[in-house]
């Protein structure tokens, strides 16, 4: 199995200084990220309607393989209008044709249940993205029903895991799947700020027994899937950079049957002073 290892957005400035460096500018970080990870989720693209050009200028930055994950307009999540369809799936043809899109995200609010008419929302969404991966990402327990996973897989769509807190109206935490990928989102197990900003609620490091909880699972999967993308997006304070660093460093030492997707560019030289 390939596990690709990466965080959701890179471009936060209280992570200058803890994984950027000191000093590191906006236009400088993807730079920096893309000699660390291989893929990364693309969020802006969730608050506002992306165009080709910021895409591809952010694709501009990048060595050849990398990929991006890229977040559906909340427009279509969240407000379940298609309207914006069109223009988003333009926007990402110059991804397409670099080969760097590796999927998009459709991540539903906590109000989105399980019934009929969000099951017909679901199967149009479908419809429209035939031609990409489209992942979903449920936020409600009414989701995690046993029937849930094969009905995805009809579709074509591909069911997201996620790590949460234990809060009993969330979908539950764990490996879950509906088709030969593994996309798994750790988002915080802060369940007493879950429902505050998201400030506080994505303000969270994973320990290292947390994240040998989901090396294990994909451990277990081994041999059912081919494929693995786990993505951090507990983005506060530079946290999910740290954690997935260590979190590929874990799989190496404990499970060196997976394979480990390394970044494809080099890090930059260490600066070295005048007189060594």
């Amino acid at each position: 199995m390939q596990v690709w290892v990466g965080t959701s957005g890179y471009l936060y400035a209280d992570w200058v200084g803890v994984f950027y460096p000191p000093g590191t500018r906006p236009e400088r970080m993807l730079t920096h990220y893309v000699a660390h990870f291989p893929l990364a989720e693309l969020n802006f693209t969730f608050y506002r309607l992306p165009t080709r050009r910021d895409l591809d200028r952010i694709a501009d930055k990048t060595p050849h393989g990398f990929q991006f994950l890229v977040k559906l307009p909340q427009s279509v999540s969240h407000d379940l209008d298609l309207g914006d369809v069109p223009a988003f799936l333009e926007s990402l043809a110059g991804l397409r044709e670099r080969q760097q899109l590796l999927g998009l995200l459709a991540q539903f609010p906590q109000r989105f249940h399980d019934d009929g008419p969000n099951r017909d929302f679901v199967a149009r969404l479908a419809e429209k993205f035939a031609d990409h991966q489209l992942a979903v990402e449920f936020r409600h327990l009414s989701w995690a029903g046993p029937d849930i996973p094969a009905w995805l897989a009809t579709l074509g769509l591909h069911l997201v895991s996620v790590d949460v807190p234990d809060i009993p109206a969330l979908f539950p935490r764990g490996l879950v799947r509906s088709s030969d990928l593994i996309y798994v989102r750790l988002h915080s197990r802060r369940a007493w700020s879950w429902y505050e900003s998201d400030k506080e609620r994505y303000d969270y490091s994973y320990s290292e027994a947390e994240m040998a909880e989901w090396i294990e699972a994909l451990r277990s999967a081994q041999g059912r899937s081919s494929r693995a993308l786990v993505l951090f997006n507990n983005c506060q304070r530079g946290q999910a950079a740290a954690n997935a660093l260590r979190f590929a460093q874990l799989l190496r030492e404990l499970a060196p049957e997976l394979r480990v997707v390394p970044p494809f560019a080099l890090p930059p030289p260490t600066q070295r002073g005048l007189f060594e």
